[in-house]
């Protein structure tokens, strides 16, 4: 799964575009099927705002700061974060993975060291999650693990990943399948089992090393090809945006209720769903993010009234928030060989702050609001 290039030069201050197991036949959890209510979140402030607003035309992003000093020799800012990191890991290709985010399946392991993370509605209302990790190799278990629909492969092709899953839908297998895309199916990979204290398929679970391994069995080259233009663009230093109060954001999503709250003390926005704090297993921390693209996008059901698809091949608006704010964008991507990019109100692309982002594909017809 190779793509395109772009040749750019990376500045100093970066300004570039933004952007289980089943098998053939897979079929929806009963459990999911049953779902007729949703869940209410217990602390949800209830100042939430039923309009989403909107932001005036000049509310662009403030210019990045110069950098204060050059970095170490050894080290790199981050493709996936633009944060300093050791040059030998930030130059090899992350992996993305499939995460089950159903109730039975939380909290889930080791997605909060993931550098990116994307929710989008599968069948039945359900979310699911893609982490994107520059190295995997130090994280001891990664899970639960879901299977694969293909618009997540194409976001996963935003970052140059190589795509990871445990199953797959028929059109996620076909799309793999046709274009010959680096993947790893946990089905047939090595490294993956089923854990003894979930019920199946809330319990496949893999190793980030194994991960890695599993990469190399299968000739994958985890480096980049020359020229590479990463998908993301950062700012080199914490940047402010003049846009609108965002320090409560609600993702319209209705089986888990998402949302996120601005601390104004490290200036991260913490995850919450199913009506409590988002939290990872194995370190009891709740997930944080610098910032949150949320992404419209125009979906429906495909024939067999189940499965989704959606339009991810053409433009669209959105919202970005960051430091307690938000800003309207607009996307764009012309087919699979491009990257997703973002731009502020007045065409220019974005360049998100340093740190983890968290990205909301929602669809258009259901609109985030923020307070």
């Amino acid at each position: 799964m190779r793509k395109k290039y772009i040749m750019a030069l990376l500045c100093v201050t970066i300004s570039a575009g933004l952007a289980a197991g089943c098998g053939r036949a897979e079929t929806v959890d009963s459990s999911v099927a049953l779902v007729t209510s949703t869940p209410a979140p217990t602390s949800t402030p209830t100042d939430t705002p039923s309009v989403t607003p909107t932001a005036t035309p000049e509310e662009t992003p403030t210019e990045a700061a110069e950098p204060e000093n050059t970095l170490p020799e050894g080290q790199m800012y981050s493709y996936l974060t633009g944060e300093p990191v050791d040059a030998a890991a930030g130059s090899r290709r992350p992996i993305a993975i499939m995460i089950n985010n159903l109730q039975p399946a939380v909290p889930q392991s080791g997605i909060n060291q993931a550098d990116l993370l994307y929710e989008i509605e599968v069948e039945g209302n359900i979310t699911r999650l893609m982490a994107v990790f520059q190295d995997p190799s130090n994280i001891g278990k990664i899970g639960p693990v879901r299977s694969a629909r293909p618009y997540f492969v194409y976001f996963a092709m935003d970052s140059e990943a190589i795509y990871s899953h445990y199953g797959w839908s028929q059109q996620a297998q076909d799309l793999i399948t046709s274009q010959n895309m680096e993947d790893i199916n946990g089905m047939t990979a090595g490294g993956f089992y089923r854990s003894e204290d979930r019920q199946a398929p809330h319990n496949v679970y893999v190793a980030g090393a194994s991960l890695v391994s599993d990469a190399e069995n299968l000739g994958y080259d985890r480096s980049y090809q020359d020229g590479y233009t990463p998908n993301l663009a950062f700012n080199t230093a914490d940047t402010d945006i003049s846009g609108e109060v965002a320090n409560t954001v609600h993702i319209p999503f209705r089986y888990n209720d998402p949302y996120f709250v601005f601390n104004t003390e490290d200036r991260q926005y913490y995850r919450y769903e199913y009506g409590s704090e988002h939290i990872d297993q194995e370190t009891g921390e709740q997930l944080k993010f610098k910032n949150i693209i949320v992404q419209y996008v125009r979906q429906w059901h495909l024939d067999d009234n189940v499965h989704l698809d959606m339009n991810l091949f053409t433009s669209g608006n959105g919202v970005y928030f960051t430091d307690g704010k938000a800003i309207p964008i607009t996307w764009e991507k012309a087919d699979q060989n491009d990257n997703t990019e973002y731009f502020d109100s007045s065409g220019n692309k974005i360049s998100l702050n340093p740190g983890k982002t968290m990205f909301e594909i929602c669809s258009d017809a259901n609109a985030a609001s923020w307070s």
